[in-house]
């Protein structure tokens, strides 16, 4: 007679046994008591009146009078140029938005309430109660000329429009550039990095060439820069690689050809003698031509 695959025990047997006589009381006997018993169910509510209840559903609305108290109105009649971070918290706004509308305002600048009704992070409820206090344009306008007209007394003329004092974009100081409208203190920087490598500025619309700068705000503060300072010469037959390559108009390979050349030559007599190189054409010759000396 052949022996069984698997022996069972007779402790083994009783242990399964009362294995699955568990199981089947947990899964059977809830669904048994729940047939045999009726659920006690209440379908009555009551609404508990409480004050931390109610300021909870008032925080959830925008319009809450508690809500708008937190703005308050600009203390002064001023240009919101002039609005530093301190300011935009002082009205009301988080740290956060206080620095994102400096980001915006030294991007962008601000020329109107228009255009600042379109910045997301300034609440139309602050801008609604400071619109009267901004200063958008400090300048007499023409409508204003005509009305001032009638005032004056005969032979005396028409009030003319008050006169800019424009700076020199050779000579401005990061302080002065900052006081120009969508100028804020990177952008100044880097005008002033720009003019230190360049040696200086021969024209207004020298400000293009400047990464970043966008045309807008040079169409903004075009009018109030002017130039009077000479630019500052590189003398070609001493100056050295390290000088030279950091002019904006050559490359680190135009810079290098020009001493190759100096040394083969034994210094420059000429300035047009730079047009040799293979490397520097006709336009990058005449960009550079004022800034260059032998």
């Amino acid at each position: 007679m052949k022996k069984p695959f698997v022996i069972f025990s007779k402790r083994l047997e009783r242990g399964t046994l009362i294995w699955l006589c568990v199981c089947v009381w947990v899964i059977f006997f809830p669904r048994l008591e729940a047939y045999f018993t009726e659920p006690d169910l209440s379908y009555e509510w009551t609404f508990v009146q409480d004050s931390n209840v109610k300021r909870a559903f008032a925080d959830q609305n925008d319009h809450a009078p508690h809500a708008l108290a937190r703005f308050k109105p600009l203390w002064k009649r001023c240009a919101p140029q002039s609005l530093n971070a301190s300011d935009w918290q002082r009205l009301g706004l988080s740290f956060k938005q206080a620095t994102s509308m400096l980001r915006y305002r030294d991007k962008y600048g601000f020329h109107s309430l228009e255009q600042m009704r379109r910045i997301r992070v300034l609440p139309p409820e602050l801008l609604k109660l400071i619109s009267d206090s901004l200063n958008f344009d400090q300048r007499i306008g023409s409508n204003q000329t005509k009305n001032m007209k009638g005032t004056m007394p005969e032979g005396q003329g028409i009030i003319q429009e008050k006169k800019i004092q424009k700076l020199d974009l050779n000579s401005a100081t990061a302080d002065m550039l900052v006081a120009l409208p969508g100028i804020g203190q990177y952008t100044a920087e880097k005008i002033i990095a720009y003019r230190v490598r360049l040696g200086g500025f021969l024209q207004l619309e020298q400000l293009s060439e400047i990464r970043g700068l966008k045309p807008e705000i040079i169409e903004n503060v075009i009018k109030y820069l002017e130039i009077n300072k000479e630019v500052k010469r590189l003398a070609l037959n001493s100056i050295s690689y390290e000088v030279l390559k950091q002019h904006p108009y050559l490359t680190w390979n135009q810079a290098n050809s020009i001493i190759k050349m100096r040394n083969q030559k034994g210094g420059f007599k000429e300035l047009k003698e730079l047009k040799e190189s293979v490397l520097i054409d006709e336009e990058t010759y005449k960009k550079l031509l004022p800034y260059v000396s032998l």
